[in-house]
């Protein structure tokens, strides 16, 4: 299944349309001001996206199978639980006579017995859960909600209650986070990451955030790697080991940052200006005169069907 989307192209004219008049126009640049306070994406060399992507794929190594196989051992353990099988039963215990009247057979062997594993126990020697399983975070949505609720905890700081067990509730933040930003139709989808990104890091974290795209085909080869239909954003939390690797290959990716939420009084920002690419007439004073005259027609038309009026008696 590829990514790439096929258009389908209609050569024949709808019913509906009306036939304009074809004009000459130009391609012409308008300087208009553009929002200061505007976080652009890093930006990331292809090659560099590609080495990433492929140390990414070895760190998913085994996920898929993983998640495959508990996903099939949960079916298995609610079919057992609608049809009534117990998944285990319990043997009554057997005493055992260990005074001198027994017989051999009671007695308790001191030798080594040397058992043979079962397969449920090779079955879970096989299936580890991997390592990066348990500090990964993939979906736009959750990745989102996640940023959100470390942000706001990175400017708010509260108290956790622990549990019973001791471990605190509280979720650890995202160290790195992986966009497949060449395969997302409509970009509108991400845009909100490298501003939720940036009011993080202007918290002065212990740890910064790097937010990293990545290039074309890389939805469907994550995909694959965690065995879903689709992946777009792949995050990674503080809990992970620190891959050499990994470190050294995101140390040129530039960190995201906003000045004015990090000092308490920013300084005053410099107009920004961008340039928006559209068409214009190539003979201005031409159009003028047809665009005078064709109000001048609708006018007078508008008048021809205006209703006329009584008079008074």
């Amino acid at each position: 299944m590829s990514s790439d989307k096929n258009a389908r192209t209609l050569s024949q004219p709808s019913n509906r349309a009306r036939p304009r008049e074809i004009r000459e126009k130009k391609v012409v640049f308008k300087g208009v001001l553009d929002s200061p306070f505007r976080i652009h994406w890093p930006s990331v060399p292809l090659n560099l996206q590609n080495a990433i992507l492929s140390h990414i794929l070895q760190l998913l190594e085994g996920v898929s199978a993983y998640l495959s196989h508990r996903s099939a051992q949960n079916r298995k353990r609610k079919r057992n639980a609608i049809l009534g099988e117990p998944t285990s039963q319990k043997k009554p215990r057997k005493t055992l006579n260990t005074g001198e009247n027994a017989s051999p057979h009671d007695r308790p062997s001191l030798e080594p017995i040397n058992q043979k594993p079962t397969v449920e126990a090779a079955e879970r020697v096989d299936f580890e859960s991997p390592l990066i399983l348990s500090h990964l975070l993939y979906g736009v949505n959750v990745v989102t909600k996640r940023l959100e609720i470390q942000t706001q905890r990175a400017r708010r700081p509260t108290v956790i209650s622990a549990d019973i067990s001791g471990q605190l509730l509280d979720p650890k933040p995202l160290k790195y986070i992986f966009v497949c930003r060449a395969d997302v139709d409509p970009p509108l989808l991400i845009d909100h990451l490298p501003h939720l990104v940036a009011a993080y890091n202007s918290t002065n974290p212990s740890e910064y955030l790097k937010l990293i795209p990545l290039p074309q085909g890389s939805e469907l080869a994550l995909a694959r790697a965690l065995g879903i239909r689709k992946v777009t954003v792949l995050g990674i939390d503080t809990g992970f080991p620190d891959d050499p690797r990994l470190s050294s290959l995101l140390e040129s990716v530039s960190t995201l940052s906003a000045s004015w939420l990090s000092t308490p009084a920013p300084p005053l920002i410099a107009t920004h200006i961008k340039h928006l690419r559209t068409t214009a007439p190539k003979d201005m004073k031409a159009a003028r005169v047809l665009r005078t005259e064709e109000k001048a027609a609708a006018k007078e038309k508008k008048k021809k069907h205006l209703p006329k009026s009584s008079p008074l008696q």
